[in-house]
C-alpha cells in the first residue's frame, strides 16, 4: 500500500478522474474528487453554484474542499480551477505529492464539450484557449511531477505516474516529446476531467 496522498491537477478533460481511479485501485488507497466534495457540500451541480453564486463563492468553496483533505494516503482529483486557490494549493504542496496532467489543448476541446455545461471557470469573453494559457503556468507552479498525457491510453497514463513516484520511472522535461519534470519531476498523456 502507498503511504502518501497524490494530488492530480490540469485541465478539465485531462484524465483526473479516471487516472485518478485507476492510481487509487492500483495502489490499494482511496479516491477522492473535490468537485464531488463541493457538490455534496453546497447540494448543486457546479455549473448551477457559478451561476447562481458567482465565480469568488465557486472558488471559495473549492479552497474548503482542498483544505478538507488530511494526509492520509489516497488519490485526489481537483477540480481544474483548484490552482486559483493559492492558500489551498500551498497547504496540499505542503502534505502530499501534486501530479500535472499535461494534455494537448485540441484533444481537452475535444474531450470537453460546452465548457459552462462542465462547470469551467471561465471570465467574461474567455475562450477555453484563454483558459489554458491562464492555468497552464500555474499548473506548473505547484507540480512536483508533471505527466504528459496525449494519446496515451489512462491505464498506461497511470503506470507512468507510479513509475516516477516508486522511482523506477522518469519524469518529462519541459520540450520533451515523451518524458519527465514540472516544478520538480514530469511524464506523458491523455484523458478527462473539471
Amino acid at each position: 500500500m502507498f503511504d502518501k496522498m497524490i494530488i492530480l491537477i490540469g485541465m478539465p478533460g485531462c484524465g483526473k478522474t479516471t487516472i485518478g481511479r485507476i492510481l487509487a485501485r492500483e495502489l490499494e488507497i482511496p479516491f477522492v474528487d473535490t468537485d464531488e466534495l463541493i457538490v455534496q457540500a453546497e447540494g448543486m451541480p457546479l455549473a448551477k453554484i457559478q451561476q447562481e453564486k458567482g465565480m469568488d463563492y465557486f472558488l471559495s468553496a473549492e479552497e474548503n474542499a482542498l483544505f478538507s483533505l488530511d494526509d492520509t494516503p489516497k488519490v485526489v482529483a481537483t477540480g481544474g480551477s483548484a490552482i486559483f486557490c493559492q492558500h489551498g494549493m500551498t497547504y496540499l504542496s505542503s502534505i502530499a505529492t501534486i501530479v500535472y496532467l499535461e494534455t494537448d489543448l485540441n484533444m481537452l476541446m475535444r474531450r470537453m464539450g460546452d465548457p459552462k455545461k462542465r462547470g469551467v471557470v471561465l471570465g467574461p469573453n474567455q475562450t477555453i484557449h484563454g483558459v489554458y494559457r491562464e492555468r497552464r503556468p500555474l499548473y506548473l507552479r505547484y507540480a512536483d511531477i508533471r505527466i504528459r498525457t496525449h494519446r496515451t491510453r489512462p491505464q498506461i497514463v497511470a503506470q507512468r505516474v507510479m513509475a516516477v513516484l516508486t522511482g523506477k520511472g522518469q519524469d518529462e522535461k519541459e520540450g520533451q516529446e515523451d518524458g519527465s519534470s514540472g516544478k520538480k519531476e514530469d511524464s506523458s498523456e491523455e484523458n478527462n476531467r473539471s
